[in-house]
């Protein structure tokens, strides 16, 4: 079971508790650049030239659904556990396809935005309040601030955030880019997928 808001580094470690692969050997999977074009050419919809910017920390973060995943052999090919989660994600999105060709919004946009929702909220009514919120500051131009995008931009877990964190000079730190950060800063479930194309008002 692979829950919401984790990163890969931490999906990594789930998958080393849970199957015969380390943690190690996931992660080389997952940047593997053969395998990530390959995965691009079996979901295109899905896996866009955006997912290889050059800021990204790593090109499928955000892209892993969380779900429980059932294997019924010893040892299933890990390339099929990551294509599982990866055709789960495709799927969870399918809805809201026509919205974003409408909206000229792509699946990363909606990936990433739905991440800072997933760190941010605590519950579902949440969402689409902090969605609201980031909508209309990103309207005005002002930076999103918001705290997850510092602890992903550091690298670590941390119980508060300090002022000389918010200092750092990093690409998906929110209270020095404008806008949304590269790329997803985890994965999403739907609910938060749901509040990025149904904020409040």
């Amino acid at each position: 079971t692979i829950p919401e808001g984790r990163t890969l580094e931490e999906i990594a470690k789930r998958v080393e508790e849970k199957t015969p692969y380390s943690a190690k050997e996931f992660m080389d999977l997952v940047t593997n650049p053969e395998f990530i074009d390959q995965m691009i050419a079996k979901y295109p919809d899905l896996l866009t030239e955006e997912i290889k910017g050059e800021n990204l920390r790593y090109d499928l973060e955000g892209y892993l659904f969380p779900a429980t995943y059932s294997y019924y052999e010893e040892k299933p090919a890990l390339e099929s556990i990551v294509d599982e989660m990866l055709k789960t994600t495709a799927k969870n999105i399918t809805p809201y396809m026509e919205t974003l060709v409408q909206e000229e919004k792509s699946v990363h946009w909606l990936l990433t935005f739905a991440s800072l929702l997933e760190e941010e909220a605590t519950a579902d009514t949440d969402r689409a309040t902090i969605a609201s919120v980031f909508i209309n500051r990103m309207k005005e131009d002002m930076p999103l601030h918001t705290d997850p995008t510092v602890l992903y931009a550091l690298g670590e877990h941390k119980d508060r955030v300090l002022y000389d964190d918010l200092e750092i000079d990093h690409p998906y730190n929110t209270y020095k880019i404008q806008g949304l950060p590269p790329g997803p800063i985890s994965n999403s479930g739907s609910s938060s997928l749901d509040a990025v194309l149904n904020p409040s008002n």
